[in-house]
């Protein structure tokens, strides 16, 4: 039986083509998210690959006990790749990584002390944000207390999010990193 294809919902679409800045729909991006993917937490960590200075820009939880902060603006970790699999493969790998079950992760791709600490998180999206070949950012939908099987339809929003940001995030990682 052939796959059904997966319509973007309009209100992602009109968000991309009617916002008035990159600071706007960014600001507006991360709600939408959780309320089209019904996931909990999405935040937007960005980058400038040629500084390594990066921050989470944006951030929505509807839970209040899992907020994220949005940062300032700082250098990389020189540990960082060490510490977080999951950033080293987005610094290799344009592709989102799906992590169903944080719990039973595997090890090489996830390092499960690391996302308890800084993230809570039990279900993932990690989906980088490339930009003329270039990591500009990793846009993270998550949930909470229980795994979660991500669908076609999570998947078919995560590629075209990835896509549409692309250029806004090497944009405002430069202005901003500055």
């Amino acid at each position: 039986m052939p796959q059904l294809e997966q319509k973007i919902p309009t209100i992602l679409e009109e968000l991309f083509s009617n916002s008035p800045n990159p600071e706007a729909l960014l600001s507006q991006l991360m709600p939408i998210l959780c309320q089209v993917m019904d996931c909990e937490r999405c935040l937007l960590f960005l980058r400038d690959p040629v500084t390594k200075m990066g921050a989470c820009t944006h951030s929505y939880s509807t839970r209040p006990e899992y907020p994220y902060p949005v940062s300032e603006w700082a250098l990389e970790s020189p540990t960082l790749v060490e510490d977080d699999p999951l950033f080293a493969e987005a610094l290799r790998n344009p592709e989102a990584l799906y992590v169903e079950d944080v719990e039973n992760a595997d090890p090489s791709i996830l390092n499960i002390a690391f996302e308890k600490e800084y993230f809570a998180h039990s279900a993932l999206i990690h989906a980088p944000i490339y930009y003329e070949g270039a990591m500009y950012g990793i846009l993270e939908p998550c949930n909470f207390d229980k795994p979660r099987i991500w669908t076609v339809f999570d998947r078919t929003i995560t590629a075209w999010v990835q896509t549409k940001l692309a250029p806004l995030a090497a944009e405002y990682a430069r202005l901003k990193s500055l």
